[in-house]
């Protein structure tokens, strides 16, 4: 039975109200295994281990079609496609003027966008109908963040520095808030120029680094 709760968002438009929206509480994760043995109940005629070759296998064909450029539309499921990040080469290895600013940044893929199909939507929703059950208690608040600004700065630059960049979802995490909240919080530090934190490209693909 799928479990959800209602948690407060950002006030964007600035209405002074509290806004709220639905979210599903997970019950967990379950494993490729877990559902062969689901996919066994229709298709008794095929083995688990079956299940699972066939699985890995539309997952190494997908990843393979991703990597030769396709976006793949699998129909009932959703479609794929790639999401780009970029890496600052190092000093020692940054490509001279003349090769260009196109070589000038190592791209990488930082993840796959899915967009699951309309029909996998209606099928879910159909057989989650009278099914919902709401999580006792009051709404998630948005909570803002710990400790000083000069702490969370410095929190902020303990995480870029684990890997040489941060995330907007690490710093929500590591702060225990919303990632609006975060991003509200993130770009006032970015605007401050005693602040050694700046921005790399847009959208999901956005990274925070340390400035020098």
């Amino acid at each position: 039975m799928p479990t959800y709760y209602k948690r407060e968002i950002a006030d964007l438009n600035g209405t002074g109200k509290r806004q709220y929206r639905y979210e599903v509480r997970s019950a967990g994760t379950l494993s490729l295994e877990h559902l062969a043995r689901k996919l066994r109940q229709s298709y008794r005629a095929i083995g688990e281990s079956e299940v699972v070759g066939i699985v890995n296998g539309v997952v190494r064909a997908l990843a393979e079609s991703l990597a030769d450029g396709y976006t793949v539309s699998i129909e009932g499921l959703g479609s794929f496609s790639l999401s780009l990040g970029t890496h600052e080469y190092s000093d020692n290895t940054r490509p001279t003027e003349q090769q260009g600013e196109a070589n000038a940044r190592r791209i990488y893929v930082r993840g796959v966008n899915i967009k699951a199909s309309p029909a996998m939507v209606r099928q879910a929703d159909r057989l989650c109908q009278g099914r919902f059950r709401r999580e006792g208690g009051g709404p998630v608040l948005i909570r803002q963040p710990r400790g000083t600004r000069e702490q969370r700065i410095q929190q902020a630059l303990d995480l870029i520095r684990q890997r040489g960049y941060m995330r907007l979802g690490d710093y929500a995490q590591a702060m225990h808030i919303s990632t609006s909240t975060a991003s509200r919080e993130l770009k006032d530090f970015c605007q401050d120029s005693s602040v050694p934190i700046q921005t790399q490209g847009r959208g999901p693909s956005r990274l925070f680094v340390e400035t020098v």
